[in-house]
């Protein structure tokens, strides 16, 4: 997801789109929560400076995706969603030991929870991650705009005392090179190379991976953590596919989805057609390791991870900023 901030008036066709992924950031970010209502559709058109037609269709993909739903008289909900699945359970035997103190590079055995796997939000399985004595964050995304906010979130939880404070956070951010001309996206529609477009994006990612950053020393600055380590990688592509591995445990997976829209560049506001991943095409998928599965389970989270470390350890580069 490359396009943010608020969405302007125009004449851009594709404008529905942009409004779509702001209110999927507002659900993901819980600004509505599933069963809450929606702004009526003036009050977004007002928002958001378009007519109440574009409004509709931003509802429209909104709704096409399962996210929300409308009720006759009613009004526009956030879905409710599969109740069951949706949250972690935190006492299940699938959820890390706090007294272990172990590593989880050994021979447990992981698997998927089951074939039946909903879309879900972020924040309750970061939280879970966070309540482990030691917190593992491999990241693999466009700019890490959700697990920034969210890590800071985690951040003031521990600050504030809400959860005992882990002994150890170790995040690995791999994220695109935005200096390697052939990215497939952010990319000009003509297919032409526009460093602007890479500018742009390099911009984005740089912001969100230095308030991680930041957030997460800061807890060691403050003496709330003792060990923390952030590394950022660049790899040379765009990622097709979001991925969250939460303490080698959990994996969340999401896929982009290549869409076309428009952007206002430097230094006139140039209006340039192009290829992007906007957040509608990145609902997660959770795919947990369980200490009692069976062989035939066992396969999923370790190939996300090894998905993971492969692309991290041979194509790889740590990042100048």
């Amino acid at each position: 997801m490359t396009s943010h901030g608020p969405v302007p008036g125009g004449n851009s066709a594709h404008q529905y789109k942009r409004i779509a992924d702001e209110l999927l950031k507002g659900i993901n970010s819980e600004v509505w929560r599933p069963g809450d209502r929606l702004p009526t559709h003036e009050q977004l058109a007002d928002r958001f400076d378009v007519s109440r037609a574009t409004v509709k269709e931003a509802l429209k993909l909104l709704s096409s995706k399962g996210l929300i739903v409308t009720r006759q008289g009613s009004g526009t909900f956030v879905s409710q969603g599969p109740k069951s699945d949706v949250v972690p359970q935190r006492n299940s035997p699938s959820v890390e030991n706090r007294d272990d103190g172990g590593d989880d590079d050994g021979d447990d055995v992981w698997a998927v929870v089951s074939e039946r796997v909903p879309p879900v939000l972020l924040k309750p399985y970061l939280e879970e991650a966070f309540e482990a004595t030691q917190v593992k964050l491999d990241v693999f995304s466009m700019t890490t705009e959700s697990l920034a906010a969210r890590v800071s979130d985690q951040k003031n939880r521990i600050m504030t005392g809400e959860i005992r404070p882990p002994r150890s956070i170790t995040a690995r951010l791999m994220l695109p090179d935005c200096d390697f001309p052939y990215l497939a996206i952010p990319r000009p529609v003509d297919g032409t190379d526009d460093p602007r477009v890479r500018r742009r994006l390099k911009g984005i990612l740089q912001s969100h991976a230095t308030m991680l950053r930041e957030a997460l020393f800061e807890l060691r600055y403050q003496g709330f953590v003792p060990e923390v380590d952030v590394e950022v990688r660049l790899v040379p592509f765009a990622p097709q596919m979001k991925l969250y591995i939460l303490n080698r445990r959990l994996a969340l997976q999401g896929f982009y989805v290549t869409e076309e829209g428009t952007i206002p560049l430097p230094p006139d506001r140039e209006e340039v057609a192009i290829y992007d991943a906007y957040g509608t095409g990145a609902t997660l998928f959770p795919y947990r390791a369980s200490a009692d599965s069976t062989p035939d389970q066992v396969g999923i989270v370790r190939t996300f991870q090894a998905f993971f470390d492969s692309n991290w350890d041979k194509l790889a580069t740590r990042a100048d900023f």
